[in-house]
């Protein structure tokens, strides 16, 4: 196997082996294969002795060779003399002589003869004479050290080759040097640039039995880090993949006594330098954020953040306690389509809008407008319904056109180049619970992102900023109590609040919870639970997993209800007979189930009928199906990235918040549709929903998420993933890191994609929910929830409101649209008065010397004029 060139090796290199030798030319190479291959050659002639001699028995064969080491003697000389003395060690003046060419004739013969391996294979280990008791061992230690020496020289040679491949100087760390690493690239240059090594390794990782029935196990990683390690204690210079190890099991949590010990064994770097190394990583991320901002368009986000924090040896002022602080993020638009919003035009438009507010017929219209096209989304999900049962998995017409996607509102686009770009603010230490804690907390972001002082007052940009109801009601309020003083920056008009879609989902989800618990007996949410055997759900919480768990218990209940539906309409006992039936035929029963069991106007026909032959538990039914659908479009909505359904679906947030009394989250609506509608300049529209309200942060198609739910994990990651442990979780330390989270994600990310991409994923998988829809249909089928039963009446306790219908009463939502304008600001400043107060204290003072030298008024009462003025 031939060396790599030594072109790559430096002259003066202090790591060549003393055994190493030279590689051949390509000159002698040539020369010698052309030797070898010539009729006449020393090869040639071995060949024909060897075919003489096999036609011999070995006695003449041995009384040959006797008389040759006679002669030999005779010539005082013997085989190991004879064999010195051809190995190149006879030195012969002047030019090339009869007997060098003789000599170099048959040692060239014994160089490149067939026979040599045999020879050397015998003299190593002899074969052992049976039956005489004799044991040779032959040139075994002699061999041995040659061979060790041999090969020492030639992987010395080709740690020195591959070298420059695993170089990094240590003080040198950035995000592209940890992400740029790809094992599967490096495993090949290895194997190409270290032979000897690979083969060696491989040999010793497994036995020839493992090789030959091993199926899963891969042990070229190994081996790669292994080499790796020996780079690293060659020289800390090569140290590639121990920084990109130490930062993702330090990402992992890693404790530093387990990080000295992986270090002692030159598997890491120190935990001196994984310090040093994240928090240059967050410097780096800093830089890097505040040149983006001055090329591309930014917006951002923030929410609290609660932390316990742990003292190891209690003293007065030093107690373990519970602790609060903020966390922000800003994200990146880098679309060179993208068109800023502008805060001028937007002050303009504002100032229209806000003498005209929205009315309860202008949200009815859009009602209307959008109704069509909700249906096809219910109708497709009810369809999904069918084609989710198992005895569907292989229908042949499960891609008909009647049974595709309706095509997106608005779809927001995919791929890597649409990821969203992300950089995580220093966290700090200040509550944003209040209304001033909110003011500091802005004026700190706009410090950081250095938007503040001159900056601000030359900048025109709108910073669209973005947080659950309660940051945004407290902003609102803040630029309220500020809208007359002295410029647009006291008034805080650069920051544009809007709430994240994320909380507003969990509002909606509060309210169906509150709606439809029930009891055990009756068929809502509780009953429901307790069939499918979810614990932690008969309360709402905001925290944990109450969001996941809720919504997926939603999608199994309506997956239930929906097969009932299916049965019931379809006059079958299985769905799987419905496999005979025509798309066409199937479609017609989608449409019946919407129109009959999961609409408004199925409720409106139920209702109309005389007290004594309704049927309240099918109302229910019927009222829990269209909201399901409702609540599940907007879930797909926001999973797909289709903006202009969510947009579609403001009306019905709006009735539902406004019917069950979640007066918050229907003002939010309220503002949402105003500014879309009536306060929004064209560009601050198409950028909010294009932009603000969803997020990517793979590009992958329906990885979408609102963005205040991409603060929250960003929350998870200083809080769990990411979290600072010991006696040195301090505020302080926790700002100085926390820009570093977002790289020390990814660089996680990239070692388990690069390390692990066929054996574990990064999520759990979701386990088979079948079993529990299949229960609670038949729940549903035996109770005949589903069909119509005259004069079944329910109590007023299990009776459900029907918020949508309160929520679009003509009257009271009037009413609340008017005292929600009422309490809106419609007035304010437009002063752009930056002088400080001690300017216009001076200047005052200026005033009033020189009209008192005027006047001959006294001092004190030309101060009460001004003051009074």
């Amino acid at each position: 196997m031939p060396l790599p060139s030594l072109d790559v090796l430096d002259d003066n290199d202090n790591e060549r082996h003393p055994q190493e030798l030279d590689p051949t030319s390509d000159e002698e190479a040539a020369r010698i294969e052309a030797s070898l291959n010539n009729p006449r050659g020393p090869l040639a002639r071995t060949r024909a002795f060897s075919k003489h001699l096999s036609t011999l028995d070995d006695t003449t064969i041995a009384t040959k060779m006797v008389d040759i080491i006679d002669y030999m003697a005779s010539l005082q000389m013997d085989t190991a003399t004879f064999l010195h003395y051809l190995s190149w060690n006879l030195d012969i003046p002047g030019h090339m002589t009869r007997e060098q060419s003789v000599i170099r004739y048959a040692r060239t013969a014994l160089m490149h003869c067939e026979q040599l391996p045999g020879i050397l294979k015998h003299w190593h280990k002899p074969p052992r004479l049976h039956e005489q008791g004799i044991s040779t061992r032959g040139a075994r230690d002699t061999m041995d050290r040659w061979a060790l020496d041999n090969v020492t020289a030639r992987l010395n040679r080709e740690m020195r080759i591959f070298s420059p491949h695993l170089e990094s100087p240590p003080e040198h760390m950035s995000e592209e040097n940890l992400l740029g690493t790809s094992l599967k690239d490096d495993i090949v240059k290895m194997k190409a640039l270290m032979p000897t090594y690979w083969e060696l390794m491989h040999a010793l990782a497994c036995t020839p039995i493992q090789l030959k029935r091993n199926t899963y196990k891969d042990h070229e990683p190994r081996i790669f880090i292994i080499g790796a390690m020996l780079q690293y204690s060659r020289s800390q210079k090569r140290c590639l993949y121990q920084k990109v190890l130490s930062i993702y099991l330090k990402a992992c949590g890693l404790a530093a006594k387990a990080n000295d010990t992986t270090h002692l064994f030159g598997f890491t770097m120190s935990q001196k330098w994984v310090y040093i190394g994240i928090e240059q990583l967050a410097e780096d991320n800093r830089r890097q954020m505040l040149e983006d901002i001055v090329r591309y368009i930014i917006f951002g986000g923030h929410d609290n953040l609660n932390l316990a924090f742990k003292v190891y040896e209690m003293r007065a002022n030093h107690k373990s306690h519970f602790d609060s602080g903020t966390a922000a993020t800003i994200y990146i638009i880098r679309d060179p389509n993208a068109t800023p919003p502008d805060r001028l035009t937007y002050m303009q438009k504002r100032a229209i809008g806000c003498r005209n507010p929205i009315t309860a017929l202008d949200i009815f219209k859009h009602e209307a407008a959008a109704a069509s096209r909700l249906r096809e989304n219910a109708v497709f999900f009810i369809k999904r319904v069918l084609l989710m049962h198992p005895s569907f998995a292989t229908w042949e017409y499960r891609d008909h056109p009647l049974f595709l996607r309706p095509p997106s509102v608005q779809q927001l686009p995919t791929g890597r180049e649409h990821a969203t770009v992300q950089f995580m603010l220093d966290t700090v230490h200040m509550e944003e619970a209040s209304q001033d804690g909110n003011r500091k907390v802005l004026q700190e972001w706009l410090h950081q992102l250095q938007l503040d002082g001159e900056a601000a007052r030359q900048s025109k940009r709108l910073l669209v900023w973005i947080g659950d109801q309660l940051t945004v009601i407290r902003i609102r309020c803040l630029k309220k109590d500020r809208s007359f003083d002295m410029n647009f920056v006291q008034r805080f008009e650069q920051i544009f609040e809007i709430f994240g879609w994320f909380h507003a989902q969990i509002a909606e989800e509060s309210s169906i919870h509150k709606q439809y618990l029930g009891t055990s007996d009756s068929f809502g949410l509780k009953h429901a639970f307790e069939n499918m055997k979810r614990k932690g759900l008969n309360s709402t919480s905001v925290q944990g997993n109450f969001h996941y768990s809720f919504r997926d218990a939603l999608k199994h209940i309506a997956e239930a209800r929906f097969r009932d539906l299916w049965a019931v309409v379809g006059n079958t006992a299985d769905l799987a007979e419905l496999q005979t039936q025509t798309p066409q035929a199937l479609d017609a029963i989608a449409q019946k189930i919407f129109e009959d069991y999961a609409s408004t106007a199925a409720l409106e026909v139920l209702r109309a009928r005389p007290r004594a032959q309704q049927d309240d538990l099918l109302d229910t039914s019927v009222q829990f199906c269209r909201d399901l659908l409702n609540y599940l479009d907007l879930d797909d909505a926001m999973k797909t990235g289709d903006v202009g359904r969510m947009e579609l679906l403001l009306p019905r947030l709006l009735f539902r918040f406004h019917g069950g009394g979640s007066h918050n989250y229907a003002h939010e609506m309220l503002e949402l549709m105003q500014g879309l509608w009536r306060k929004w300049p064209d560009d601050l529209k198409s950028f909010v929903i294009r932009y603000c309200w969803l997020a990517n942060t793979t590009g992958h198609k329906n990885g979408f998420l609102a963005f205040d739910m991409v603060q929250e994990h960003n929350i998870r990651d200083i809080k769990v993933i990411f979290a600072v442990h010991g006696p040195y979780a301090t505020w302080e330390y926790i700002k100085k890191i926390s820009a570093a989270i977002p790289t020390l994600r990814k660089v996680k990310d990239h070692i388990e994609k690069d390390f692990n991409h066929f054996r574990r994923g990064k999520s759990h998988t979701s386990p088979d929910h079948e079993d529990d829809v299949v229960n609670l249909q038949g729940k549903y089928h035996d109770g005949k929830a589903h069909i119509y039963k005259p004069g079944r009446h329910l109590t007023s306790d299990e009776k459900v409101k029907d918020f949508f219908a309160l929520g679009c009463n003509p009257d009271t939502l009037q009413a609340m649209i008017k005292r929600w304008a009422e309490g809106r600001v419609t007035e304010k400043s437009t002063d752009e008065n930056f002088e400080s107060v001690e300017t216009i204290l001076q200047r005052l003072e200026e005033l009033r010397v020189e009209k008192e030298s005027c006047s001959g008024l006294p001092a004190d009462e030309l101060m009460d004029v001004e003051l009074s003025t």
